[in-house]
Parts: structure tokens; C-alpha cells; sequence
């Protein structure tokens, strides 16, 4: 029931009501004592207001300074994932504190310094603004709290509450075809391109098949039965209520097993969701997810009670009806790893048998949804199929597999025309097998509608067909039937494999332009200005206006959904394959509309400290130590020192306040560092005391760096910082985000432009890179060390080709490798390259909408990107070896491999082709998976586990390298994170472990 909203003129509309005070009994601002005493009580009466328990909440400023808790009262009281800004550097300070001993910083709570009138969450972000007392009139700006605030979601603001209306010109995609008619294309004037990330969220992973529907900012999705991962299991027959602005999982339910859903049986309306099965129509709501009503049809109308397929028009439900089918059986997987080919079949898919296919029922019937009266019911001769059956202008179309056409009055249930015209028949064909990765789904609809035409095409047809409304006489017909349609007002756009794919006029069915071949099965969907499809890789937006293609390279849309367009978003996911992705999980885009991608480099991202001084103290790098990620700016985890043969000692252990991931361990000067993915950055002394912490805004995914006695890190809130080494004292941060713009990344809220891949300093020069996705910009700068200055800035990689649109994503870590600025680049291109002097893009290109690459970056994939491979060649041309796919799934064994014989071309490892392709000298037997590795002379310092995607026997291991066996092994008490091992100049080891433990061992 696809709907257009009403249109108003000016920003947003609100409602304005009179609301008792959030706040306990706050007063005006500037009278908060009452307040303060008693945070707790404060936060109860907060929420209480606040009415709802799940999503973003944004708090800006605290009732009372001396009242810190009260937002971590709030996140412990509820569900909400709470963003809270201020511009005291005071209370940010204070509520960081007590959120880290809550064990709640980086994890429910984040907390950033900012102006009051310049929030810094997205658009359309949060389900409640939440402004304090004490927060100043002439400090708010109205406009900027009601931008961060989604559609129904509350301005809390002294006395009056605000509820956000629904924008202007919006659409819902209320049925799986985005409305009655089965024509995928939306008409929603917002969701225009550029766009910009607006969430990664769960479920990461979906068993198939998947169905979706949305409305009113909830998607609602339906998972099937069988799962060909492990990770799929967890949503295998499950229905989820999601946010649609955050991501945020609403409420789920368990679907009855036996009923295969990818069928058009689902209904979404700004209030009730509607889904049917094998035995009626239930009538959910759409906020909370609860029954409210049934819709059983009587018994003996139709020759059983399964709902075959159903639609909502002005107030009335069509549906069509009929006996039993072949039950499918659900088939979880005991398969690690991430992706997959999703081909394996299911009990019904060759559809054999009218009486039991999936979908086929005799009875078509209309109810009043007000009191559930039958108003009509017609009974055909002939089964009718549901994947032939659609709606459009009052008329409902049936088609009845090489038997009829037919069409009825929707009012009335009376039959318009029926035809058996053979010159139709013919034309249309009996229904292929399909169900295989070129052709696609068996279960797929195979008709569409508009006034005055019906056209048949999909996985199951050979020709695609074109029939009138009005009687159901034959048009036109064309070879190739296999083609995702998706009607325009300016032609029929059909993605169609190899050289199919076109745009044709509809009176005559004649080429009007060539479009990009679609890969495989994926369905193809419309926006306002795009069609979006599967290419080679990634996805194809095609804009109609110039009818060029532009590449979104890191998603790809699903293939039983395409991309859903709803509420001016774009929805991908999650995912079901194994192809050449770097984001996975329930992505969506927002439009961009004003936002300049490339904004200057001014005064205002560096901020310094006004007392910043370096202390006389200098911690300095002592030859032997591990000043950064892996070692060297190269990562070549190679050592200096000797390793410890004789067996070690623990020494000591940092336990932190609450469990969190930590970054791999750098030493310097008797010191180790590392960050946390709450945002920390810790020193510790030899003796493992904590020496200073510093907060950064968002998560630290990768290991500080340390030179000339300073410290330097990355941050997912966009941010580059410098500290000293001896006290911790912040020095400077550059912001190297264009903008102040946070998200929801999997559970955590973190800048649009992470700066995720760390840094690497080299020279008195730090660089570092900020970004996830191309279309988003990706941003590569270098700093003065000692400054934060920018001496350059590259902020238009992310469009390598301006032809398609596409370039560099940041999806790895930053290295140095031949004077080149280095990191996995995402699925166009494998490296990124960038001038260390000049910060030039130095890759080339590519022409094309192909994607080659696949991803799982460890920041935002821990479990799949935790591997660490090995290449290192010893002097004597004896290579070390060991190789793990990009997602774990594949591992070679640990090796030690003969020289390439004088003259040869070694032969580079790759994913597909796992393990040594040179004789091996010794080769590891447990098939053990490996974390880090420290390559120090005759000994490998090894970490990792029993095997992949396993925490059990985490150990710690030196391997000798003459033949392969333990000198000793140290067990752990959690595994290790990826890379995370150090040394320093003593020969101390030092091992970071992912319940956030740091461990120093040394020699016996």
C-alpha cells in the first residue's frame, strides 16, 4: 500500500504539546540543585517522559555538573543507546569517567564536546532529544535538535515536548514489490543520490529466503529456513521489527516452521503490519509487535486455509486462498565462516504439482478491514499462481499456468475479461525451473502492472511478454525473458543478463537504450532518479536522467529484495552470499541533498591544547622496541631482539574496569601502550601499572604509534590525536572528518569517517585516512607531528573514476611500502596508493561497475578479519608461510618453504588458491589458526587458537623455525586480538587479549 504523504511547506513539522518536566523537578534553566542531588531520580523521571526503550537518545548537557551518573542511570534504566554532547569539556570529562566504571563507554553511552547548536548526529537519528535545564535558551537552536530527531521521535525541552512529523513527499515500500501492482519503483522524491551512510546494523547474516516491507520508519523482515552458515541460524524462521533511521532491532518474533514466506503474503501500514501463513492473517502492531488482531477465513470458502498471496488497497484486503503445500523443512548449519553460494534447494522449488506448489490456490477474496466482511469471493476453474497474480487501477490480474488470463473488478469480484487466446499462451510459455544463480528464483513474481499494460518476465520466463489491460490481448513479445522489470513513466527498464539488459518503449517493446548487464538473480528496484541492481560486483545505480552507471562497490542488493526504498532511505541487506562485499549486515544510505564532500581544511579542525607542552621527560623508542602496529611502518613484525627460548613468565596483568577489545600493544622507552574500543588510550610502566589514560570521542580500533615522545592515535570519531608519551596530556587533535556527522556502525556510534585504519608516522609527518565507503569520500592526510598541521590533504580518492563513481574505501590499516602511503582499499581496487610527499592517488581507474575484492575489516569484523597471514622470505630465500582468507574460512597450514629456485617468478598466495605452492621444508600438523606472529631470527613467536572462529586453546607459542616444533607454549586465558603481540627492547613480551587484558611475559 505504497502512499505518498501529505505535503507541507518549511523544514519539519512538530507537534507541540505540554509534557510535566523530564527532569524530575527541574525548573527553568539555571535551577537544577533539586535535580542534582539525586541522579537516579532523576534519570526514573527521565524516563518516564522519554516513553520508549529502544533506539538513539540523544542527552544534551547535565541537569547538574555534580551529577555525572545521570546519563549512565539512563543507559541502565533502558535499552537506548545514548549519545550525550556538551560543550563543558568538564562534563564530558566527568561522564566518560563514570560511564567507563559503569562498564557502559563505547558500549551504550557516547560522549563527545560540542556547541549546543551544532549536534553531531545524523539526520534523522534519534528517537528522543533530551535537553537539560541547564542548558541555556539563547545556547538552543531548535532547528538543529529537530534535524538529529527521527520522524515521531521527542524533543524534550523544559515543558513542552515536540513529536517530529514525517517528512514531506515521502513512500513506504508497504508490500514486497514495493506496492500491489509488483512494480519495484518507489516514489519517493527524497531518497535521491549522493548519498551518505546513515547505519550498519544486525543482523549481519540472513538464512534464506528473506522478505521485506516497510512503513512509517519500521522494516519489517521475514526470514525462511534454510541457512547455509552458521552465523544465518540465529534468525532462521524469524520476524524483525526495525528502526528504520538507526538500525535499531524493535522487536523480533518466531514465524511457524513449514511455511516457505517468499511470497507476496506481507503488508506494511504506518500503524499495523499484517502477515499471513498457513492458517490466517495476523494483524500486528507495528510498534510493539503484539497480535492485535486474526483474520481466519471460514472454513470450506476455499480449499484450505494457507494465504497464497494478499493485498491492502483503501481499506480492503484481497487475498488469494487455498489447500495445503509442501511443507519446507528448516536446515540449520553447523558451517563457520561468512559468506556463501546460497544454492542449496528446498522440498517444492521445482514447483511439479498445482495442488501443492508454493502459491497456487483457487479463491480470490476481499475483506473489509474494519470488520472483517467478506465482501466478495471468486472461484476459478483453473489453479491460480500467486507469482502471477498483481493489482493495479481497482482490477486484479490472475494468471492460471497455460490455461487463462484473467481479470476481475476489484469492487465487486465480477469477472472483467478471462481470455485463453493461444497467441498469449504461446507467448508466455509454461513456467521455466529456474531456481538456480543465473536464472534466479523459482518463488520470484513473474508479472507487473501499470494502466494500461501486463508484463510477464523473470527467472521462470523465456520471452518477456507484454499484454493489455484491458482485455488481456497479446502486444508484444521478446526473446530473453529473464529480466528484472522495473516500469517508468519514460520506459520499461529491464536488467537482464549479458547483453539484455535495456530500456524499452512500451508501446512497441523497442530498445530505447542499453543499460549494464545484471549479475545473477538479483531483483532490480527503483528510485526517483536510479535503478539499482546487481553488476559484476557490488551494486549499479543506473541515473535515468543521463542513463549513465555508477558503482556503490562495498553492498550489493539481496537477491530475493533488491534495494528497499522507504521514508527517503535506501536499505541493502543483510546478507545470505559470498560475493565481493566489505560491508555486510542491514546497510542504509541517506540522501546526501547539500553536503559538500570536499569542504576546506581550516583552522577550525585543530584543536591544541592551550598548555600543550611536551614533557621534559621525553619517553623515547629504544632500539629493540615496538613503537607501532606490527613493529615497523612496514608491518613486517619482525624483531630485533632475541626471543625468550627457554620458556617464560607472566609478570603481570592489566585487567581493565570493564571487558572491551583492545588494540595490539606498542612499546617505547619501558613503556606499553594501547587503545580500546571504548575510546581509551592507556600507558602502563614495566611494572604494569597504569601510568595515564586519555579518552578519545570513539572507538580505537588500531594501535597507537609512538615517536619522539609522543603518542598518536586514531579515532572512530573522526579524530587524529597527539599526547605526550611521559604524562598522557593531550597535545593536539585534528579533526580529519569533513564534517561532525556520527552513525550507528554495528552497535556503536562512531563518525561517518572513522578514522579506524590507525597511523603511521614516519619522518616527523603522521598520516592517516578517514573513511568506510567510497560514495561516502574517503580522506587521507599528512600532519605535522609535532604541529597537527596538515602539509596535504587527498579528499577525492574515493572517486578514482568519475565516470562510475567509484574509488577508494578505507578497510584496513595504514602501512608505508616502497615510499607509498598504503591500505586494503575495499573491492575496486585491492591497495590504495598514495605519494607520501605529495598524498597523489597513484591508482589507476577502473572503468567499469566490476568488483574483484572482497573485505571483512577487522574494526568492524573481529571475528571474521582476526587472522594474520605470513609471507616473511629469511635470508637464505627460506620462506615462513601462512595464509588465512579474507573472512577466516580458509587457512593454509603454518610452513616453512624451500628458496624459489634462481631465475623462477614465486608464486603469490591468494584466496582461492590456499597453502604453499613450493615443496615445504616442515609444515605445522595441528592446523592450528594464527592471530599474530613475530618473526625474531630462528624463532616465531606465534598466538592464536585450536582453530578457526574458535576462543578455545588460546595459547601463545615459540616455533622453531629449523623444524617447525614449540619450544614452549603459554596458554591464555582469552585469545588474542589480531597482530597483538609486541616486544620491547628487554625482550619482554607483551599480548593484548580480546576480553580487553594486557599480558607481560619475559624469559625463565
Amino acid at each position: 500500500m505504497a502512499r505518498m504523504r501529505n505535503l507541507t511547506i518549511g523544514l519539519q513539522r512538530v507537534l507541540v504539546v505540554l509534557a510535566a518536566a523530564c527532569w524530575a523537578a527541574a525548573g527553568c534553566p539555571g535551577q537544577s540543585t533539586a535535580i542534582g542531588d539525586d541522579s537516579k531520580s532523576a534519570a526514573k523521571n527521565a524516563l518516564q517522559n522519554i516513553g520508549v526503550t529502544k533506539g538513539v537518545c540523544m542527552v544534551l548537557g547535565l541537569p547538574d555538573a555534580e551529577e555525572p551518573g545521570f546519563v549512565t542511570e539512563l543507559a541502565a534504566g533502558s535499552e537506548l543507546i545514548f549519545y550525550f554532547q556538551s560543550p563543558s569539556a568538564e562534563e564530558v570529562a566527568a561522564v566518560r569517567r563514570t560511564a567507563e566504571q559503569a562498564g557502559l563507554l563505547g558500549k551504550r553511552v557516547f560522549v563527545d564536546q560540542g556547541d549546543c547548536k551544532s549536534i553531531h548526529l545524523a539526520d534523522n537519528m534519534a528517537a528522543v532529544v533530551l535537553v537539560s535545564p541547564a542548558v541555556g535558551k539563547d545556547d538552543i537552536d531548535t532547528t538543529a535538535l529537530l534535524r538529529v530527531l527521527h520522524p515521531e521521535g521527542k524533543l524534550l525541552l523544559g515543558d513542552r515536548q515536540l513529536v517530529k512529523e514525517f517528512p514531506e513527499n515521502t513512500d513506504d515500500w508497504s508490500h514486497p514489490y514495493h506496492g500491489a501492482d509488483n512494480n519495484p519503483q518507489s516514489r519517493d522524491q527524497l531518497a535521491r543520490s549522493p548519498y551518505l551512510t546513515q547505519f550498519l546494523a544486525g543482523p549481519m547474516f540472513c538464512p534464506m529466503p528473506e522478505i521485506t516491507v516497510a512503513s512509517s520508519g519500521r522494516i519489517f523482515k521475514a526470514f525462511g529456513h534454510i541457512a547455509h552458515k552458521a552465523n544465518q541460524n540465529a534468525v532462521l524462521n524469524t520476524l524483525l521489527c526495525i528502526n528504520g533511521y538507526n538500525g535499531t532491532v524493535l522487536w523480533r518474533r518466531k514465524l511457524p516452521e513449514g511455511f516457505m514466506v517468499h511470497r507476496n503474503t506481507m503488508v506494511a501500514t504506518p500503524d499495523l503490519f499484517y502477515m499471513a501463513d498457513a492458517e490466517s492473517c495476523k494483524v500486528f502492531d507495528a510498534r510493539t509487535g503484539k497480535i492485535k488482531d486474526e483474520i481466519v477465513l471460514p472454513e470450506g470458502l476455499a480449499d484450505g486455509p494457507v494465504w497464497k498471496w494478499m493485498a491492502i488497497k483503501d481499506g480492503v484486503l484481497y487475498a488469494l486462498v487455498g489447500g495445503g503445500e509442501i511443507k519446507v523443512a528448516v536446515q540449520p548449519s553447523s558451517v563457520p565462516g561468512m559468506g556463501h553460494w546460497p544454492w542449496g534447494m528446498w522440498e517444492g522449488h521445482d514447483y511439479r504439482d498445482q495442488k501443492t506448489n508454493f502459491g497456487f490456490g483457487r479463491t480470490i477474496v476481499a475483506i473489509e478491514l474494519g470488520n472483517k466482511k467478506i465482501l466478495w469471493t471468486y472461484r476459478d476453474d483453473e489453479f491460480i499462481d500467486s507469482r502471477g497474480t498483481c493489482m493495479g487501477s481497482g482490477r486484479i490480474y490472475f494468471y492460471s499456468p497455460e490455461q487463462s488470463l484473467g481479470c476481475l473488478d476489484a469492487k465487486t469480484g465480477k469477472v472483467a475479461w478471462k481470455t485463453s487466446a493461444p497467441d498469449l499462451l504461446a507467448a508466455i510459455g509454461p513456467n521455466g525451473r529456474a531456481q538456480h544463480y543465473v536464472t534466479g528464483y523459482s518463488t520470484t513474481t513473474y508479472i507487473k502492472c501499470n494502466d494500461e499494460m501486463l508484463l510477464f518476465a523473470g527467472p521462470q520466463r523465456s520471452r518477456l511478454v507484454a499484454a493489455a489491460t484491458a482485455d488481456g490481448k497479446l502486444l508484444w513479445q521478446k526473446p530473453n525473458g529473464n529480466s528484472q522489470l522495473v516500469l517508468r513513466d519514460d520506459g520499461i527498464y529491464a536488467a537482464g543478463p549479458g547483453a539484455t539488459g535495456c530500456k524499452m518503449a512500451y508501446a512497441t517493446g523497442n530498445v530505447l537504450a542499453q543499460l549494464p548487464a545484471r549479475r545473477a538473480c538479483t531483483r532490480a528496484t527503483g528510485s526517483v532518479d536510479s535503478i539499482f541492481y546487481r553488476t559484476t560486483g557490488g551494486t549499479v545505480r543506473v541515473d535515468v536522467a543521463s542513463n549513465t552507471a555508477h558503482h556503490i562497490a562495498p553492498i550489493r542488493p539481496p537477491c530475493q529484495d533488491g534495494v528497499i526504498i522507504s521514508d527517503g532511505l535506501l536499505y541493502w541487506g543483510p546478507w545470505m552470499c559470498g560475493c565481493q562485499l566489505s560491508l555486510y549486515g542491514h546497510v542504509c544510505l541517506a540522501p546526501a541533498r547539500e553536503f559538500n564532500f570536499r569542504p576546506e581544511v581550516d583552522d577550525s579542525r585543530l584543536q591544541t591544547a592551550s598548555a600543550a607542552v611536551a614533557s621534559d621527560n621525553a619517553v623515547g623508542v629504544r632500539p629493540g622496541d615496538w613503537p607501532c602496529y606490527r613493529g615497523d611502518n612496514q608491518r613486517t613484525a619482525v624483531a630485533k631482539v632475541a626471543l625468550p627460548r627457554s620458556g617464560v613468565k607472566r609478570q603481570w596483568i592489566f585487567t581493565p574496569p570493564a571487558p572491551c577489545r583492545a588494540t595490539a600493544p606498542v612499546t617505547a622507552g619501558g613503556q606499553v601502550f594501547f587503545g580500546d574500543d571504548s575510546g581509551m588510550v592507556r600507558a602502563l610502566d614495566a611494572d604494569g601499572k597504569l601510568r595515564w589514560k586519555a579518552y578519545t570521542g570513539g572507538a580505537v580500533f588500531c594501535s597507537p604509534a609512538v615517536a619522539k615522545g609522543r603518542v598518536f592515535v586514531g579515532s572512530a570519531d573522526g579524530r587524529v590525536y597527539a599526547f605526550d608519551a611521559a604524562t598522557g596530556q593531550r597535545l593536539w587533535c585534528f579533526r580529519a572528518a569533513p564534517a561532525e556527522r556520527w552513525i550507528p556502525v554495528y552497535g556503536k556510534l562512531i563518525s561517518t569517517w572513522p578514522v579506524s585504519g590507525g597511523v603511521v608516522v614516519h619522518g616527523g609527518v603522521v598520516y592517516a585516512a578517514a573513511g568506510i565507503a567510497h560514495y561516502d569520500g574517503t580522506y587521507v592526510y599528512a600532519l605535522d607531528a609535532a604541529t597537527g598541521k596538515p602539509r596535504w590533504c587527498n579528499d577525492s580518492s574515493g572517486t578514482v573514476s568519475a565516470q562510475f563513481n567509484s574509488g577508494v574505501s578505507l578497510q584496513g590499516n595504514l602501512y608505508i611500502r616502497g615510499g607509498e602511503l598504503c591500505f586494503s582499499a575495499g573491492n575496486v581496487h585491492d591497495t590504495a596508493r598514495y605519494d607520501l610527499a605529495t598524498g597523489k592517488c597513484l591508482n589507476e581507474p577502473n572503468q567499469s561497475v566490476r568488483s574483484n575484492f572482497r573485505t571483512a575489516f577487522y574494526a568492524y569484523y573481529p571475528r571474521y578479519g582476526q587472522y594474520v597471514s605470513l609471507n616473511h622470505t629469511l635470508a637464505d630465500g627460506r620462506s615462513l608461510n601462512y595464509q588465512a582468507s579474507y573472512d577466516g574460512a580458509k587457512h593454509s597450514r603454518l610452513a616453512l618453504l624451500v628458496p624459489v629456485a634462481p631465475g623462477a617468478k614465486p608464486q603469490r598466495q591468494t584466496n582461492r588458491r590456499q597453502g604453499p605452492m613450493r615443496k615445504t621444508l616442515w609444515q605445522e600438523p595441528s592446523g592450528r589458526a594464527f592471530n599474530s606472529f613475530i618473526v625474531a631470527g630462528d624463532v616465531l613467536l606465534t598466538a592464536g587458537t585450536a582453530g578457526a572462529y574458535s576462543s578455545k586453546g588460546a595459547f601463545l607459542a615459540a616455533v622453531d623455525v629449523k623444524d617447525g616444533s614449540d619450544i614452549w607454549r603459554q596458554e591464555l586465558p582469552a585469545a588474542v586480538v589480531k597482530g597483538g603481540t609486541a616486544v620491547d627492547h628487554d625482550g619482554r613480551l607483551f599480548v593484548s587479549l580480546e576480553n580487553g587484558q594486557v599480558l607481560c611475559l619475559s624469559g625463565n
